[in-house]
């Protein structure tokens, strides 16, 4: 939530970088907080839908702040006669952080069982947050601003949207199997930190092509699974 906060205030100050990385520190907490909590044996419902606002602050006010604000004294004031477009950036920055505040309620409305964390029904708020900041930091540093707006409106749509599909994603948590190997988990947890430091060290535009692969491994399976149902009910026939 911290980070979700930091982000949009540094998206009202111009700091758009920032806003980014903030965003990706918040996305990295998002991945280890379960874990903890489950760890230390501290899981409760409170937890839980603490947790949910936190995400729609940090994945879904963050991004649309810092959309907005990149509308607003970047986008406008490039072209001076798009002032009149003003209401309708308005919407078009408002729908990550309606659609990760939906998805989030769907998805506690949902929840069963809070220990147990399989695939997710639409794209996670963080993943589709970190795809459209990768699309930001991909942007400036290829070319040292937003070049394409049009992309960056189109990114948010099709993220937005994937949030409230029944589209299935495989989770960071699939990575940690219960009762793996304390050395074996250990060395997974090392490699995902190290992944993280190699994308800041080297370039952060790499991360949009990675984001890019997860939201579309979730549309191609998606495919795999229903024409392997298909054929089981062809089978059955």
């Amino acid at each position: 939530m911290f980070f979700g906060y930091w982000s949009i205030i540094s998206s009202i100050h111009g700091e758009y970088l920032w806003a980014c990385y903030f965003v990706m520190m918040g996305g990295i907490c998002d991945a280890f907080d379960g874990k903890v909590a489950r760890l230390v044996k501290s899981t409760s419902d409170f937890g839980i839908e603490f947790d949910s606002l936190a995400d729609v602050i940090t994945f879904g006010a963050a991004p649309s702040v810092m959309m907005y604000m990149l509308y607003k004294n970047v986008y406008i004031n490039r072209y001076p006669g798009l002032e009149d477009l003003g209401h309708l950036t308005l919407l078009f920055s408002f729908f990550p952080l309606l659609f990760a505040g939906i998805r989030l309620a769907r998805f506690n409305s949902e929840l069963v069982d809070p220990t147990v964390k399989g695939a997710f029904s639409g794209l996670p708020s963080p993943a589709a947050a970190l795809t459209i900041v990768s699309f930001v930091f991909y942007e400036f540093e290829q070319y040292g601003q937003i070049k394409h707006f049009r992309w960056l409106t189109i990114t948010s749509l099709v993220v937005s949207y994937l949030m409230i599909s029944r589209i299935e994603y495989q989770g960071f948590p699939i990575m940690f199997k219960k009762g793996e190997n304390f050395v074996k988990r250990n060395l997974k947890i090392l490699g995902v930190v190290l992944f993280v430091v190699l994308i800041v060290k080297l370039k952060m535009s790499l991360l949009f092509p990675v984001m890019v692969i997860f939201v579309l491994s979730g549309l191609v399976m998606n495919v795999i699974e229903k024409a392997k149902r298909d054929d089981e009910e062809i089978e059955e026939d």
